[in-house]
């Protein structure tokens, strides 16, 4: 099959489970319910995925590809400041966030931002361990976002994230 085929196949399955998970359980969604919704036989849904993660990959590769297509139409802001967008890309997909978290997913959305934030670039130890400080720093933060319904705009919770930042290079003798 070919590369863009493998794309709209593995996008469907995804719309697929999410449309799925909006009303069922992540838990009790199986393979042959996904197939059905998306019109695909379960040959060719395992041909292109992995038996044992299989949801878990479809949903990574649409959270991906809906970053790549995001970050591609606001190049100019992701040069700027990739963080800021990828808060208004949360908060443009925040129902799909909000389904990730309600179907205890927590995970998929924190190995997002394990690959999205240092963008697979290599880093020395000592670099390795402040990007996963900032990483989960950061997951830490839109986690708490999602658990308040979105109840901030992103200029919001990124003015928190400085403010965090800005409190937490302070020094506490300068206050004396």
């Amino acid at each position: 099959m070919k590369k863009n085929q493998t794309i709209f196949l593995k996008l469907c399955l995804a719309d697929a489970l999410i449309k799925l998970m909006a009303s069922q359980d992540y838990d009790t969604i199986n393979v042959n319910t996904i197939c059905k919704v998306a019109g695909v036989g379960r040959t060719t849904f395992y041909r292109h995925l992995n038996h044992q993660k299989s949801k878990d990959e479809l949903l990574m590769f649409k959270l991906n590809y809906e970053w790549e297509y995001y970050a591609e139409q606001h190049e100019e802001d992701v040069k700027k400041d990739k963080g800021f967008a990828m808060l208004n890309y949360i908060y443009e997909n925040k129902r799909l966030f909000t389904l990730l978290n309600n179907n205890g997913l927590v995970t998929l959305i924190m190995h997002l931002f394990e690959q999205l934030i240092p963008a697979e670039e290599i880093y020395d130890k000592s670099l390795s361990y402040l990007m996963s400080f900032f990483s989960y720093g950061y997951f830490g933060v839109v986690y708490q976002w999602i658990k308040y319904d979105f109840d901030e705009t992103p200029e919001q919770i990124q003015k928190h994230i400085i403010d965090t930042l800005s409190s937490g290079m302070k020094n506490p003798q300068d206050e004396k």
